[in-house]
């Protein structure tokens, strides 16, 4: 997630609830090869059907998250707040504090955006651009 993401969310939470995440979490198959998660690998474990996609490859350790991401799916489409039994509270999205859920390889962790920095950095980039600097 990259800007207007996050300007986007800062948007809309004015008007309504907002949870933002960033999906850091790499099939451990991958990790040897993969610097990162690439862009929609989110999408077999928000459905958990990492299974199909990894088949004969996948781990407990990828199982796991993909449980823990469908959970906060399940309990967003049942609540309007995405949550998980066991698993750490998603904090809403204010402007001030950029919190996030992320999906790590240690789990969800519910915090500061790790990229804020750089996010920042580009927002400011991008304002002092749009300014005629």
């Amino acid at each position: 997630m990259i800007e207007p993401a996050r300007e986007i969310a800062r948007l809309l939470s004015a008007h309504q609830p907002v949870f933002e995440y960033r999906f850091g979490y790499v099939a451990e198959s991958l990790r040897a090869t993969t610097a990162g998660a690439p862009h929609a690998t989110e999408i077999p474990y928000v459905f958990d059907t990492v299974a199909a996609r990894y088949g004969k490859d996948l781990t407990a350790a990828d199982e796991a998250a993909a449980k823990a991401m469908h959970a906060y799916w399940v309990g967003f489409a049942n609540t309007g707040v995405p949550q998980a039994a066991d698993d750490p509270a998603w904090p809403a999205y204010q402007r001030g504090s950029d919190q996030l859920m992320d999906f790590t390889a240690q789990g969800p962790v519910a915090g500061p955006d790790p990229w804020k920095v750089r996010m920042d950095l580009a927002q400011a980039l991008n304002d002092h651009h749009e300014a005629g600097h």
